[in-house]
């Protein structure tokens, strides 16, 4: 028996122009661990006649769930944010230099459909091709002295057997939070690390008639994006606490930037700009627990008030198409 190992495995995605209908990979994610698999229900009749045990069981359903773990490269970074946040992608051509692009690209409006994507997963021994794909929840960590980290949990249609796509290796370096930086309300605090959370709330919609063994595309409920990170305590803490935490009115706006080492020309990096807007401060706790530094963790989430939009990111890159 030949003994397969992870090193040389692949996860692929292409975004799809009909839901379920699959297409080739277009982007390889930098990922490091996944558990996307089928699941099916299996029943039996019930029925009584002659039989120690059930005499069969018909499949009646099945769908594909699981997550993917990832370290962000800029050659997926801007595919990644459109697939988690499915709003119009508005690049700025030639920002902030000649050969630089800027993608600007919010949540998809209350009554819009999320863009669904063919994800395919080398596994050696078989490719395995799932169709239907949508994100539900999508985590980026951005830790000092670490690269930028995240994952992501997808609902999807059906699975079937597939092939990788033939795409260009890239040498661009992954995102680290070497040059970020954190700020709220104008003010930049210096953080040990921060996490941010964009939950879609995908609702499975019921297996019908027409459906046949899938479940028909899945639609979204009221996103929430929250944000939280971790600051050795001082001063500032309670400053945000008075202003933003014990008061209903004191919103604030989050802006995290990270970038890569790479250049996308000449001096300008590969950047990302997560910006959340009316952020209210949900938590803050600052609480002494041994001889050493006292840290301090505080969460948020961002709100829709008005008609500013909750979060957008800018990725800054390469790439001159829209995601």
């Amino acid at each position: 028996m030949a003994i397969q190992v992870g090193s040389g495995s692949q996860v692929q995605m292409g975004k799809e122009d009909t839901y379920g209908t699959s297409v080739s990979g277009s982007t390889v994610i930098n990922f490091t661990s996944e558990s996307i698999k089928l699941s099916v229900d299996k029943k039996d009749e019930g029925n009584l006649i002659s039989s120690v045990s059930p005499t069969a069981r018909d499949l009646m359903s099945a769908k594909v769930e699981g997550s993917v773990s990832y370290i962000l490269r800029p050659d997926s970074a801007g595919f990644l944010f459109k697939a988690a946040m499915g709003g119009t992608d508005t690049v700025t051509q030639n920002t902030p230099a000649t050969g630089a692009h800027k993608h600007s690209i919010g949540l998809v409006a209350a009554n819009g459909t999320l863009p669904s994507y063919t994800l395919i997963v080398d596994r050696k021994v078989a490719v395995k091709k799932y169709s239907g794909v949508k994100i539900d929840n999508f985590q980026l960590d951005a830790k000092a002295g670490d690269y930028v980290k995240g994952s992501f949990t997808i609902k999807g249609k059906d699975e079937s057997n597939g092939t990788t796509a033939v795409i260009a290796a890239t040498t661009t370096k992954s995102f680290k939070c070497l040059g970020g930086s954190l700020t709220l309300g104008g003010t930049t605090y210096d953080i040990n690390g921060a996490t941010v959370k964009i939950a879609n709330k995908l609702q499975d919609v019921p297996q019908t008639y027409a459906s046949g063994l899938y479940n028909p595309e899945p639609i979204h409920g009221m996103r929430e994006i929250t944000l939280d990170f971790d600051i050795p305590y001082d001063s500032n803490i309670e400053t945000l606490r008075d202003t933003n935490l014990t008061t209903e009115v004191a919103l604030a706006t989050a802006v995290l930037t990270l970038q890569s080492p790479s250049m996308i020309t000449g001096t300008t990096p590969y950047k990302v700009v997560f910006t959340m807007n009316n952020v209210a401060v949900t938590d803050i706790s600052a609480n002494v627990g041994g001889t050493g530094i006292i840290s301090a963790k505080v969460s948020g989430i961002a709100l829709a008030i008005g008609s500013t939009a909750p979060a957008i990111v800018e990725v800054y890159d390469g790439t001159s198409a829209a995601y």
